[in-house]
């Protein structure tokens, strides 16, 4: 057997004891009544710093350990550390709550949150969180522990400051995580947390187990009734497959899971099961248009688009879970709802002329349905077309490693977009302004003026009717320019077993609120 082969097999064995030994100890099958566990699935996490998430699950350990000042609910942004705040365009002043404590026992001043805003902030991490947060300038962060108040002020205006401020990553870090970076994204750290759990131990790669506090007593100020009680331990596991994941379930030995479209049927007859769909993760095709890729030309982008059948698409992708895309956002978003995005309709004639002959490099996270089922739509497609299609069908890790780290090496991505913040700002700062390689977040170096004109005006206007106006006229112009083809937005499907629920209020992605219900 091969060195891969021993380890994928050793990975798979030793989750498999984790999960099966779990179950023992939390009572197997039974019911909730019995327990005080909640397990649940997580891919791999890449580490334990909020600062520096790049996926989904880095996220979900952040929520988890890690407080923010706001939080998303049905009807807007509730209080979480922040009690109370103010905010502009160019500046927020937060009142931080009274009686707050980090997991050491440290009073969480406003100088605790200001230092940890200070950090999230810092320009040598390498992460494009402080971006989303703070917009496209460093910020100016002060604290008032006599007023008991911090203030942020930025250097241009960035009307989605508040939204980024309940986004997982924006977690309030401790003095103990602060003082040891490297401790703090290995997880080995004690004392860094601001939330409710701490991190108690883990597997790289298989289980990662967390704590409520003893001392813990500060809830966010949810305005949604939240059904049930916390979990003393919460146990992460890295479920074998996704097949997999729905017998887990069905013999107890998960409570809560994540679970491919296809398997909801099995819960259909099945008495007190519940399965959630979430709106999560839009996808769009992304055009490289440096001068290495052949789509520095628009007619060519074009028949790209007319190539596709978004219908199809989501078919394959979500199984009809998902949202054909009217914009870059889900249909959720605010804005979006008055969008109206000229996307082309497929016409494989037509993208047959274009397309006929034409060599593309395509690459595409396998994310994308199950085992990347989308991406190989989408290459499919384009060969039936008459292009010549070189595919990547790859992990998220190696598909970043080279969209954003090799500008030259691909003409064509499949972008999946986890829009955090739930605005139109947020996909569209991938399209806008300098590229990647200049220190910006244009990741295919589109050059719209148009668009970013539209997107400047935005950031400045008075009224929401204005910014949403501006917003949308923004993705107008990628879209006519064929910048992007909006497909989907994707569908996150939890299971949960009788006696558990989970939450994901207001939209967000990164806020799974799981419960033990009587």
């Amino acid at each position: 057997m091969s060195r891969r082969h021993t380890l994928v097999a050793a990975v798979a064995l030793t989750t498999a004891v984790a999960l099966t030994t779990t179950a023992c100890g939390a009572g197997g099958g039974g019911d909730s009544e019995s327990t005080d566990t909640i397990r649940t699935t997580i891919d791999i996490p890449a580490t334990f710093d909020p600062s520096v998430t790049l996926s989904l699950p880095d996220n979900l350990l952040a929520r988890t350990g890690y407080d923010t000042l706001v939080r998303r609910d049905e009807g807007g942004l509730v209080p979480g550390l922040a009690s109370e705040w103010t905010a502009t365009p160019t500046q927020a002043v937060l009142t931080i709550r009274d009686g707050a404590t980090c997991a050491d026992g440290t009073e969480i001043t406003p100088t605790v949150v200001k230092d940890s805003l200070v950090y999230l902030a810092r320009p040598d991490s390498g992460a494009t969180v402080a971006g989303q947060v703070f917009g496209g300038t460093p910020p100016t962060i002060t604290a008032d522990d006599d007023a008991g108040t911090v203030t942020i002020d930025l250097g241009a205006p960035w009307p989605d400051l508040m939204t980024g401020l309940s986004v997982s990553s924006t977690g309030i870090i401790c003095p103990a995580g602060l003082a040891d970076p490297q401790g703090l994204a290995a997880g080995t750290v004690e004392g860094s947390e601001s939330g409710p759990y701490t991190l108690e131990s883990f597997e790289p790669g298989v289980k990662y187990v967390y704590t409520l506090r003893d001392d813990y007593d500060a809830w966010p100020k949810w305005k949604t009734a939240i059904d049930g009680s916390p979990a003393k331990t919460l146990e992460y596991v890295v479920s074998p497959d996704s097949t997999a994941t729905a017998n887990l379930v069905i013999s107890g030995q998960l409570d809560i899971a994540k679970i491919q479209a296809q398997a909801i049927e099995r819960f259909d007859t099945m008495d007190g099961y519940e399965v959630s769909v979430n709106r999560f993760s839009d996808f769009y095709l992304m055009f490289n248009e440096r001068p290495s890729s052949v789509f520095t030309d628009p007619a060519l982008r074009l028949g790209v688009a007319q190539a596709i059948d978004r219908a199809m698409f989501e078919e394959v992708t979500s199984l009809g879970t998902g949202e054909i895309a009217t914009s870059l956002a889900s249909d959720l978003t605010p804005c979006v709802a008055e969008a109206n995005t000229p996307i082309p309709e497929q016409d494989v004639a037509a993208a047959t002329a274009a397309l006929d002959g034409l060599s593309i490099r395509f690459i595409g996270p396998t994310i994308a349905g199950p085992a990347g089922a989308g991406n190989e739509y989408i290459a499919e497609a384009l060969r039936a077309a008459g292009a010549e299609v070189t595919i990547e069908n790859t992990d998220v890790g190696s598909w970043i490693a080279t969209v954003f780290g090799e500008p030259d090496g691909w003409d064509l991505t499949m972008f999946a977009d986890l829009n955090f913040l739930g605005s139109l700002t947020s996909p569209l700062g991938s399209f806008v302004g300098p590229t990647i390689g200049e220190g910006g977040g244009n990741v295919g170096a589109a050059a719209n003026a148009e668009a970013n004109e539209a997107y400047s005006t935005a950031l400045t206007a008075p009224t929401e009717e204005e910014r949403c106006a501006a917003l949308n006229s923004a993705v107008n112009a990628l879209v006519e320019n064929l910048n992007v083809m909006p497909l989907i937005n994707d569908a996150f499907i939890y299971v949960q077993r009788p006696g558990f629920t989970v939450q994901m209020l207001g939209g967000s992605l990164d806020d799974p609120i799981f419960r033990i219900v009587d």
